[in-house]
C-alpha cells in the first residue's frame, strides 16, 4: 500500500521528460549509481526512491540495463539518513552508522564487478528490455540479499573499518 501511494504521488513526474531525462541520461553506469545516490541521498529513503523510479518506469523509458546502476545507487543513497543521525554523538554511535555506508559501497563494488562480468561472458539478452515496476523491486532485493550473502562473513572487516575510520 505504501509503495502504491508514494508511486501514485509521484505519477505526475512522468509527464515531465526533464526529470525522467535526468535519471535516463548516464550511460555510464557509475554516473547512474551517483544519479541513484543523490536521489536517495535528497530524499533519504531508498524505498521512496525505488517508488519514484517504479513509477516512472510506466514511461518505458528505462530499461534493465539503466536501473541496475540507479538501484544500487539508491542503496548507497540511503546511507545518508544514519550518517545525519549520528551528528554530534558518540563515538560508537558514529561507527554504527558508517558501518552501513561501508556495507553498501563495497556490497555495490562486489554486485557490479561480479554482474558485469557476467554479463559480458553470458550477454544477458534482458539488458534491452523495457523496466517494469516488479522487475524494480526484484531486482532492488536481489542486490540486498546478495550484499547480505556476500559480506556476511566478512562482517568482523565492517567493524576493523569502523574503528579505523573514527578511531578511539
Amino acid at each position: 500500500y505504501g509503495m502504491q501511494a508514494m508511486s501514485g504521488a509521484v505519477e505526475p513526474l512522468a509527464d515531465v521528460p526533464e526529470f525522467t531525462g535526468i535519471l535516463t541520461m548516464f550511460r555510464n553506469p557509475l554516473l547512474s549509481v551517483v544519479a541513484g545516490t543523490v536521489l536517495t541521498a535528497v530524499i533519504q529513503s531508498s524505498s521512496a526512491s525505488v517508488g519514484i523510479l517504479q513509477a516512472l518506469s510506466v514511461t518505458g523509458a528505462f530499461t534493465y540495463g539503466s536501473v541496475i546502476p540507479l538501484i544500487v545507487g539508491q542503496n548507497i543513497g540511503a546511507c545518508v539518513t544514519p550518517l545525519l543521525s549520528a551528528l554530534g554523538t558518540s563515538r560508537g554511535a558514529k561507527r554504527a552508522a558508517i558501518v552501513p555506508v561501508y556495507f553498501k559501497l563495497i556490497g555495490a563494488a562486489v554486485f557490479l564487478v561480479v554482474f558485469y562480468v557476467a554479463d559480458a561472458v553470458f550477454t544477458f539478452p534482458f539488458m534491452d528490455e523495457t523496466a517494469g515496476i516488479v522487475g524494480i523491486a526484484v531486482i532492488h532485493s536481489a542486490f540486498n540479499i546478495f550484499t547480505a550473502i556476500v559480506l556476511f562473513p566478512f562482517r568482523w572487516l565492517l567493524e576493523k573499518l569502523a574503528y579505523m575510520t573514527i578511531p578511539q
